[in-house]
């Protein structure tokens, strides 16, 4: 009868920043001081939170920490664990020093999810690879990381756009296929807007300088024309892109704003209802790395959460061993 040589159980460590000891690629000796203060403070005092933001400036090396904190724990808790960056560039960028300078191995997740390598995909969902993608995989209509346990967001602080725009309605003055709803909004609009401002949202100016404009609908006057807005963009979005968008916002028209410019008309809300967004809500736990966590609930508002621990920049002392 043939033996089976049993693999040694490695053990993790605590802490995410004694993992890296043992990654035997990395090209740096060791984390940094403040580096190693936060993740240790992360394992302590935030490891079972829903939401929790680590504020580490502008190069000091938050990708390190959001990373080494993903591996700790996909191979802790043996979780799939998705990084999102803001765009296929970071994606890569983020891609190339988790490879070559961190020792980390990760797979990168950008284009047409149709064109994804089965063999990558399967290394995720088995926990045995971290996924690193754009916002935009995940927050769409469809998305295709709808399983993650836990979703970490690189520069959170400038995330708002990114997240928002799967609740955005973009009605483009240039887009043939907005033309019409441009037009029947500009009218509704008219008698509310100065001559001065109609002619800019419609495009008919000499200045060049027009072209720059830009305005807020007041809320109680989008309030008053809700119902004719809504009777617009019920009629006229039916088979074309914008239904998506507009079947996420009409039911709740009275929680967005309205925006003007000279090239398009642009109805989003003021707090994106990630809540409403399985992929992301049903994480166990969202972490977000940024720059700078804001004060009087930015941070809440811009990633639509009720509540988020905030892990601030660590005061080093002497580190712990």
């Amino acid at each position: 009868m043939a033996f089976v040589k049993m693999t040694p159980k490695t053990e993790v460590p605590d802490s995410p920043d004694a993992l890296f000891r043992d990654l035997p690629r990395r090209k740096i000796p060791d984390v940094l001081p403040h580096q190693q203060s936060m993740m240790q403070k992360y394992a302590t005092d935030a490891i079972n939170s829903k939401d929790v933001a680590l504020q580490l400036p502008t190069g000091s090396g938050k990708t390190l920490v959001g990373l080494l904190i993903a591996e700790w724990r996909r191979r802790k808790f043996k979780e799939k664990v998705v990084y999102l960056c803001p765009n296929k560039q970071l994606v890569h960028q983020a891609v190339n020093q988790a490879e070559e300078k961190y020792g980390l191995s990760v797979v990168g997740f950008t284009g047409s999810k149709h064109d994804y390598d089965p063999r990558d995909v399967t290394k995720y969902k088995l926990a045995e690879c971290i996924a690193i993608t754009t916002y935009s995989s995940l927050f769409n209509t469809n998305p295709y990381f709808d399983d993650a346990d836990i979703i970490i967001v690189d520069d959170a602080h400038a995330a708002e756009n990114y997240v928002t725009e799967l609740w955005s309605l973009h009605i483009d003055r240039f887009d043939a296929e907005h033309k019409t709803i441009h037009s029947a909004l500009s009218t509704l609009l008219k008698s509310y807007l100065d001559p001065l401002s109609y002619t800019r949202l419609t495009g008919q100016w000499d200045n060049p300088t027009d072209k720059t404009w830009v305005d807020k609908l007041p809320t109680p006057l989008l309030l008053k024309l809700h119902d004719e807005i809504c009777e617009i963009l019920d009629a006229h979005t039916s088979g074309i892109s914008l239904r998506f968008p507009w079947s996420l916002l009409r039911h709740n028209l009275h929680a967005c704003h309205l925006y003007l410019s000279s090239s398009e008309i642009l109805i989003r809300p003021l707090i994106a209802p990630t809540w409403t967004h399985n992929a992301f809500n049903d994480a166990k736990q969202r972490i977000y790395m940024s720059a700078t966590l804001g004060e009087g609930g930015d941070l809440e508002r811009l990633l639509g959460r009720r509540q988020i621990q905030r892990l601030p920049i660590p005061e080093v002392g002497t580190p712990k061993v």
